[in-house]
Order: structure tokens, then C-alpha cells, then sequence
């Protein structure tokens, strides 16, 4: 974790009377430490610009990690100046009605910072979670607003590029489509200056998948880089949502690589790759090599064992064979050492040249060699020559012959694995293609050295590291009194999107003289979490879906509790089963379709899922409605009817009182839509609905189990549209009493006005005569069964990942309870 050496000051830059007028929830600081903070309060600013821009609810305090490890590593020649935004922690990535806004602002904040700096500078852009999107969004603004030439360098933390994360909303999917568009068309023209990074947090990450980090389609690795925190240098860590923003190692390797980009005085997109590659996803470039002349006290001792350690306490030089050689790959894992490429006329030192491993704080390195298939640059070598600096110094050499193993995955089952005298194993798992398959492996010896793990997807930019410690935390022994157990998990973040023959790699570093066994189990807890993680945004579709067929049964048989109508797996079942065949047959016919994109291509499709998220919504609304309908119902049956039906006869006797008090009640949601939110609005039509319940309920058991249901229809509307009162409610604390509709788009406007009318159909249809509604009646419940299970099914395929739609099918089930239970017929 990284700490603060002086205290944190933010001191609040005036922009614009305008530009404040105009955003008064927003505002722009700088970070400062001790002796900088007079000069930040004078706007008086010498370094090199980076502006964070914070995510959903998070605060514009969080610049400090970053802001402090750069106060304390640059100087004169080269420092960085933090600003950062105060979004007023707005839920921008469940309300999009706050985005284009804010990107408005992130504009004339740049203009700002630009202000205050004598020379012409570019800036830098750090977003975290939505703030990456909005740093990218800001893009799209017009000229006179934005000047896309001063911003070269973006990097983005666990930000979502590919999708919204939960889509809320209709002006979170415009936005996302708008912006990834223009990156997809402009990448190469327009943006043809620009760098980005993306960073993703992966397994520890449960906000923010890494796949929807990808930059995959949006831009090309020519000036792009995304890659997990796992396989960062010296980071090797998953990092979660928050902790991304201030892990020390992350924060070190980021400020590094901006200092140095800053001091580089080629600023163009290549050499800025070619740091970040460096920092954040290195490879072996032999061309980076310096030419040498070796002198040698004795002949260099020739290595052909396939495993061997060598300490630095043996003075000589040990060398490789190249030419010849009966291995196919040589693998060296270096500490304090140095490394040649040899021939009789040419030593190449290519020490510099290799790539950093776990333990993070070492000089440990690692460099492969593939025999059977040199490059040019290597076939004029004829050995590898190594040459220990110090008595501190170690080389591992491991010298493959055989391919590697294959290990076919049990559905749900474990498999134990067994190695003696291996010190290298690889093993490979062509059947680990599913994000839901989670396997956990075990390896276990009674060695005293320390294994390195190295699991490898090669399509997703993933390595995760592992080490075997051999010291408890508590004991400062090396001597464990029973073999040491390490557990690790395999399991995907991002789909393959090819099939070009590779496949997740799983590779041991062992010690030859040990024997270890490797058990490998499917995790069914972890299978859990990562239905969860990935598939949690269909369920308020599968919630409706399940509505919707108990609310038929009851239509047809209104003496059933809704409870009651969840154990009815006579219909539910079947229903479930055809919901999973029509998504196969769906995604055979159409594979080119949004939804079949969505939920097939991008490998979160498997045959049983629409069967689990169908009968876990039947369990979370079966114990929902239970604890409603027969314990808080009853209850106030039980303690409450004697009074609600003396205040009934008493309103029955003052018609006026009860038409006043109707209309009072009646015009609650509307007045609360129209002057403050559709979220309010939403709100009140369901405490509405819940008194109508409590009322009516006690009075009429005809309706009362249909009335429980059509609350729960109401309880996930509002649930759906709750960001919109939290927002109107911080808005309010700021700007005054206005209807958020003013002051932002309100997502929830429309929806609210068309389920308050639907609602108010009631009122209206219990009074009407006309025929066209007896019509309309009878052809409900002559084919009840049908629309509703019809209207379940549309909601699948058209409300999966735009579940913001489903208010209209909301609107039409309350028109629905409206002609069959509140005609004439039917009047209590």
C-alpha cells in the first residue's frame, strides 16, 4: 500500500464563472505535498500535466497514491503535476445520464489546467474504472472544446471498454455505442497520435471483469497495450476494484514508466510504446544485446544434464550447446548472473535483455530458447555461455526433450498428477475454453526448495505467478515439520476469440531431486461466484420471466398465493426447458445477432445456464413472496382488519373525503415524476401499490394474491431505476429543489409516465361499460396462458442485456391486471 509522507493537500481550482454556473456538482483540484502546496494555491504549475479522472462513485481524493509516489521520485528535470476531478462520487456507471456531462467537464478542465503553463505541453489522462471511458469520450467533443492533439498518452484502470458493466440504462449503451465507434473508426486517423493502456485487476477484481477491459476490435497493439496487473513486472498481483488505484507495486511501475516517458525527448507513439512495453509487458529483443570479449581463467564446464542448479559459491563459466543439441527448448532462470550468446568470432552479452520473475524483490530473470525453431537472429550462435558475478548469484537451467504434457479436464471431477525427478513440467489444457470452469490444483513435497508456478493464457496477455513459500510468516525456520500444500486456481477471465491451436499453459519449475504430486479438482464453490460475476445482469430478466408465468397461473386460478405458484414445477419446468432450446436454436440460426454476440461469441453461453438463473430467480421470488404473502400479509390481516374495515365503512358513509383522499393518493406518483424524477415517481407508484395491498387485501381476498405479485412486478421496477433517486437526492444538496430532469436526462421519465398510466387504468377501466374492453377481456383469458408465456419469452431475447426495456413489458402486464380484474365484472 502505498503512504503519504507529508499530508495530502488539494487545493480547489477556479475555472470559469460559466463553466461553474454550468457544472455546480463539479470541480477541479491539484495534488500537492509540504513545500509545493504554496505555489499549487497560486496556480503556479512547472512540471508535466496528468489528469485522473475518477470512476463510479469514487472520490477525486484517490489522485493521492499516484500523485504522492510522483512528488517523492521526480525533481526539477522531471516532475509530474496531478489534478484531478471531484465528480461529486456520482454513480456514473449506473446512471448515464451524468455522463455526457461530465465529459463536457473533463474538456473544460483540460482547457483550464492548459492555462496555467507558459509553454505548450500535451497532457496525460489516468481513468479509473469509468473515468478510462470518459478519458476516451472526451474525444468526441467538438473543437472549440477540445483540441484532440493535447492528449498523447491514456491509461486506463479496470475500466470497461468493451460494455457497461450492468446496462441501466438506454444512455449508457448509446454512449458506450457512440464512443467505441468512433474509436473503432478513427483509431488510425484521427487518433493516430494517441497511446493507451489499459489495465485490469483480474480474479481479484468482482466489480469489473477483465474481459471487458479488452481493448480487442477497438484498437490495434501497434499503439495499444491491455494486459492484467498479474503479469505487470514486478507487480504480479491481482488487484481488486478500489485497491487497483493504490497498490504501491502498480503505482511505482506506473509513475517509473511516466517520469521516463516525460524526460524522452522523442515523444512520439512509438517510443512511448516501447516504455510502456518495457514496464508493463516486456519481451525478449536480442537486438538489445552488446558485443563483448570474454577472457576465461579455465574452459567453461559444458551443461548436459536437462535440470541443474548451479550457485554462485562454484567459480567457473558453464556453457550451453546450441548446435546439435537433443533438447528442443532451454529455459534459464538467472539471479546476479551474466549471459552470452557465443560463437568463435562474436560473445553477445544479452543480460539486460531478460525478462523479471517472481519473487518480487530480486534480481531473478528468465530467458527461453526454442532449438528446433531459431530465428535468424540466433542460428549464428553456437552455445549459451553463463558466468556467475558473486557468491550471491544462481542459475537455473532446464533443458526440455519431451513435448508437453497433455491434461484433459474432468467435467466435474479431480485427476492427481505425479512427478519424480521432473524439474520442468509443462502441461497443457485444451479443453479449459468455458469462463465457468474453475479448477483448483494442489502441489504438494516434501522439498525444501522453492517451485515457481507460471499459468499462462496466451490469448488474454494473463500470467499469474506463484510461489511455494517454504517459510511459515510466524517460524524463522526453513525446516517444516510436514510437507507444504499451495493452492491455485485455473480458471479464464477472457474467452478465446481464435482458435489458432493454443491453450491455457500450466508450467512447474521443480526441484529434480524432489517428487511432487499435483491434484487438480473441480471448484463448484468457485463455479458459483463465477455465475455470478458473469451472468448476475440477466437475472432481473429471468425475474420477469418468472413473474410472468406465476402471475398466468393465477389468473386462471386466483385462489393461489404467489408463493404457491412457484412450486408449481408442472409449468415451470417445461418452461425453463423450452427457454434453454430456443436460446440454442437462436444462436445456431443467428449467430450474427446483437444478443447471440453478446451471450454466445464472447463464450458466456453453456446449455444448462438459462436452466440455473431460471430456477434461482423461482427460488429468490418463492422465498420473497413467501416472507410477504404469509407472514407480513397475514399478520396485518390478522392485527389490522378490525381497524381497516371500521375506516372503510366510515369512508364508504363521506364519499367526498374518499374521493379527495383517492385523488391525493392517485396523483402522488405523478406529481412526484414530474417534480422531481421517474425514480421517485417509480417509488411512490409502489408504495401506492403496497397500501393498495394492505387496504384491499384485508377487504377483497379475490385480488389480494394477484396484488402481491403485481407488487413484486413493481419491486424490480424500482430496483431497476434506483440510481436515479440517489442521484436526484446528491443533486439536490448542491444545485436546490429542481426536477432532475432539468438538471440532467432522467432515464427513468418515460418509464415512470407510461407505468403510472398504465396504473391509473384501473381506475378508469372499473368504471368503463364499453365493449371494445369486454372484448379485449375475453380474449386475455381465453389465452392467458400464451401472451403471458409469450411475453416471457420476448423478454429473454430482447431484454437480456438491455434490461431497461422491461418497463414496457411492466407497463403491459398492469394493463393486463387492469381489463381482467377491474372491469365492471369484477368491482368490489
Amino acid at each position: 500500500m502505498t503512504y503519504m509522507f507529508e499530508n495530502p493537500t488539494y487545493p480547489r481550482i477556479s475555472l470559469p464563472k460559466d463553466v461553474e454556473t454550468r457544472y455546480p456538482r463539479y470541480a477541479l483540484h491539484s495534488y500537492c505535498e509540504g513545500a509545493r502546496c504554496e505555489a499549487h494555491r497560486r496556480n503556479q504549475f512547472v512540471g508535466y500535466p496528468v489528469l485522473f479522472i475518477v470512476g463510479n462513485a469514487d472520490s477525486y481524493r484517490q489522485v493521492r497514491s499516484l500523485g504522492s509516489v510522483a512528488y517523492r521520485m521526480g525533481d526539477k528535470q522531471k516532475q509530474l503535476d496531478y489534478f484531478s476531478i471531484d465528480f461529486n462520487e456520482e454513480l456514473s456507471a449506473l446512471f448515464g445520464g451524468v455522463l455526457e456531462q461530465q465529459t463536457e467537464f473533463i474538456a473544460h478542465a483540460i482547457k483550464t489546467i492548459f492555462s496555467f503553463y507558459k509553454t505548450k505541453k500535451t497532457i496525460i489522462l489516468v481513468g479509473n474504472s469509468i473515468g478510462g471511458l470518459l478519458s476516451r469520450a472526451v474525444f468526441l467533443q467538438p473543437p472549440d472544446r477540445f483540441d484532440p492533439n493535447t492528449v498523447r498518452l491514456i491509461i486506463t484502470q479496470a475500466t470497461p471498454h468493451q460494455a457497461a458493466v450492468i446496462h441501466a440504462d438506454s444512455y449508457i449503451m448509446n454512449f458506450y455505442s457512440r464512443v467505441n465507434q468512433y474509436w473503432k473508426d478513427e483509431w488510425n486517423n484521427s487518433l493516430k497520435h494517441l497511446t493507451l493502456l489499459s489495465l485490469a485487476g483480474g480474479d481479484r477484481d468482482h466489480l469489473v471483469r477483465s474481459d471487458l477491459t479488452s481493448l480487442n476490435g477497438l484498437t490495434d497493439e501497434s499503439r495499444s497495450i491491455d494486459v492484467l496487473t498479474s503479469a505487470v513486472p514486478y507487480v504480479w498481483a491481482s488487484t481488486d476494484h478500489r485497491c487497483i488505484v493504490w497498490c504501491r507495486q502498480l503505482v511505482l511501475a506506473t509513475t517509473r514508466a511516466l517520469l521516463e516517458i516525460i524526460q524522452e525527448k522523442k515523444r512520439d507513439s512509438q517510443t512511448t510504446m516501447q516504455i510502456l512495453k518495457q514496464y508493463f509487458s516486456p519481451s525478449v529483443d536480442l537486438n538489445l544485446g552488446i558485443n563483448t570479449t570474454l577472457t576465461y581463467k579455465k574452459d567453461p564446464t559444458i551443461i548436459t544434464e536437462s535440470s541443474i542448479s548451479i550457485y554462485g559459491k562454484e567459480e567457473n563459466d558453464y556453457l550451453i550447446p546450441l548446435k546439435n543439441s537433443k533438447f528442443h527448448r532451454i529455459i534459464i532462470h538467472s539471479t546476479n548472473a551474466k549471459i552470452y550468446l557465443r560463437n568463435t568470432d562474436v560473445t553477445l552479452d544479452i543480460t539486460n535483455t531478460l525478462l523479471p520473475i517472481p519473487p518480487t524483490y530480486s534480481d531473478r530473470k528468465m530467458i527461453r530458447f526454442d532449438i528446433k525453431q531459431l530465428d535468424d537472429s540466433l542460428k549464428q550462435y553456437d552455445s549459451i555461455l553463463i558466468r556467475l558475478e558473486n557468491k550471491k548469484s544462481q542459475i537455473d537451467i532446464y533443458q526440455i526433450e519431451n513435448d508437453e504434457q497433455v491434461v484433459e479436464l474432468s467435467a466435474f471431477g479431480s485427476q492427481t498428477l505425479k512427478f519424480n525427478q521432473a524439474g520442468y513440467v509443462k502441461l497443457v489444457f485444451p479443453t479449459l475454453s468455458n469462463l465457468w470452469q474453475v479448477y483448483c490444483i494442489h502441489l504438494s513435497s516434501n522439498s525444501e526448495n522453492t517451485p515457481l508456478i507460471h499459468f499462462h493464457v496466451p490469448w488474454s496477455n494473463e500470467d499469474l505467478y506463484n510461489l511455494i513459500s517454504l517459510r511459515p510468516a510466524s517460524s524463522p525456520t526453513t525446516n517444516l515439520p510436514k510437507p507444504l500444500a499451495r493452492q491455485m486456481r485455473l480458471k479464464l477471465h477472457r474467452p478465446s476469440l481464435f482458435t489458432n491451436g493454443e491453450y491455457p499453459s500450466l508450467e512447474l519449475f521443480l526441484n529434480s531431486k524432489s517428487s511432487y504430486k499435483l491434484e487438480i479438482s473441480y471448484s463448484f464453490l468457485d463455479f458459483l461466484s463465477q455465475l455470478i460475476r458473469y451472468y448476475v445482469y440477466l437475472l432481473p430478466t429471468f425475474l420477469f420471466t418468472v413473474l410472468c408465468v406465476s402471475y398466468s397461473l393465477q389468473v386462471d386460478e386466483v385462489t393461489l398465493r404467489t408463493y404457491q405458484t412457484m412450486l408449481a414445477w408442472q409449468i415451470h419446468i417445461p418452461v425453463a426447458l423450452l427457454i434453454a432450446i430456443l436460446y440454442k436454436i437462436v444462436i445456431i440460426l443467428f449467430p450474427s445477432s446483437a444478443f447471440v454476440v453478446n451471450i454466445h461469441s464472447n463464450g458466456y453461453y453453456f446449455f444448462c445456464l438459462p436452466l440455473i438463473l431460471y430456477f434461482l430467480s423461482l427460488s429468490l421470488w418463492a422465498m420473497i413472496s413467501f416472507i410477504i404473502d404469509y407472514l407480513i400479509f397475514d399478520f396485518i390481516h390478522i392485527m389490522l382488519y378490525p381497524l381497516l374495515a371500521y375506516f372503510s365503512n366510515e369512508l364508504r358513509q363521506q364519499q367526498k373525503i374518499t374521493r379527495l383522499i383517492q385523488w391525493i393518493s392517485l396523483s402522488l406518483p405523478l406529481m412526484s415524476t414530474l417534480l422531481f424524477s421517474g425514480s421517485n415517481g417509480h417509488i411512490s407508484l409502489f408504495i401506492l401499490a403496497l397500501l393498495h395491498i394492505v387496504w384491499r387485501g384485508t377487504i377483497n381476498q379475490r385480488l389480494r394474491r394477484v396484488l402481491t405479485t403485481i407488487l413484486l412486478f413493481h419491486g424490480l421496477l424500482v430496483v431497476l431505476n434506483l440510481t436515479g433517486f440517489i442521484m436526484h437526492i446528491k443533486s439536490i444538496l448542491i444545485q436546490g429543489l429542481y426536477p432532475l430532469l432539468i438538471i440532467m436526462p432522467d432515464p427513468s421519465f418515460l418509464s415512470a409516465i407510461c407505468c403510472i398510466t398504465a396504473f391509473y387504468l384501473r381506475f378508469k377501466l372499473s368504471q368503463s361499460q364499453k365493449k371494445i374492453i369486454q372484448v379485449l377481456k375475453i380474449f386475455f383469458l381465453k389465452y392467458n396462458r400464451s401472451i403471458l408465456i409469450l411475453l416471457a419469452l420476448i423478454s429473454q431475447f430482447f431484454c437480456s442485456y438491455s434490461m431497461h426495456y422491461l418497463w414496457i413489458l411492466i407497463s403491459f402486464i398492469f394493463i393486463h391486471v387492469a381489463v381482467i380484474f377491474f372491469v365492471p365484472s369484477h368491482r368490489d
